[in-house]
């Protein structure tokens, strides 16, 4: 602007000047109640959220290599419909191995590694590629149960953090995961977790998981009842228990998809 026109304007608007200075006051003042609130993601928010799941799964997670037996029950309107116990044999957080030792598919095993996972059935020489998405029995898929970590599959953000509960949106990483979104419940103190909402990539509620009862194992609680309804038949339900865990050191060619039609139904 030339300073004739300048000074003719300052004359006319006198607090102009002022008013402009005072705006830009408020705005920057604007930006960083934003901030705070948490409305513009920040890397100690989001390495937050990560310790966070971190703990969660620590109730989930027993030991670097473990085994354990895993009842799973199937239910319908209250009636027990079916029933099968399988050993589990874990080793870290991306090798597992089940196999069924009671039940209508006595004899099955189904191997994960990473993202990978197989079956064997009964009878087979070779294992099948499948999905964790894939149900093992009633509403219990392959991943709920093979599966023990959040934090490998899914990235979580902090949604609410009230005086009793925390609830976090936890988001695929990949394709490999169980469920593409899932909403995470749990204790705001302790981060015992209570329940989890599985969603579908339509956006579909598909199913919540009930954290029911846990164990104190090596100086420390661990999960050991979980109950999975069917949101979309609420007469459905699946209850999965664990017992009989040992510390056990697992051998390596037990994760090993070529040895599958090899190993016995007891380890």
């Amino acid at each position: 602007m030339p300073p004739a026109a300048r000074n003719l304007f300052e004359k006319r608007f006198p607090d102009f000047q002022k008013l402009l200075i005072g705006g830009i006051m408020i705005m920057k003042r604007l930006l960083v109640v934003i901030v705070l609130l948490g409305l513009f993601p920040s890397p100690l928010r989001s390495q937050n959220a990560d310790q966070i799941l971190d703990k969660i799964d620590g109730y989930r997670e027993l030991n670097d290599d473990f085994s354990l037996a895993i009842k799973i029950s199937d239910y319908e309107s209250e009636r027990l419909k079916e029933e099968a116990t399988f050993s589990g044999y874990f080793s870290g957080i991306d090798k597992s191995l089940l196999i069924c030792t009671h039940g209508k598919n006595k004899g099955m095993k189904v191997l994960m590694k990473g993202d990978d996972m197989w079956v064997n059935l009964t009878g087979s020489k070779r294992g099948l590629r499948i999905t964790p998405m894939q149900r093992l029995m009633g509403q219990a898929a392959n991943g709920d149960v093979a599966k023990t970590s959040f934090s490998q599959d899914y990235t979580g953000t902090v949604l609410e953090k009230g005086k009793d509960v925390l609830v976090m949106e936890l988001k695929a990483k990949s394709k490999g995961a169980t469920y593409q979104k899932v909403f995470l419940y749990a204790d705001a103190k302790t981060y015992k977790p209570q329940k989890a909402e599985f969603f579908l990539t339509s956006g579909k509620h598909f199913k919540t998981a009930y954290y029911l009862e846990f164990k104190t194992i090596e100086g420390r609680e661990a999960v050991f009842k979980i109950k999975i309804e069917d949101k979309m038949n609420p007469k459905l339900y699946t209850v999965m228990e664990n017992f009989d865990y040992k510390k056990k050191e697992i051998p390596e060619k037990y994760f090993n998809v070529m040895f599958l039609p090899n190993i016995d139904t007891e380890l």
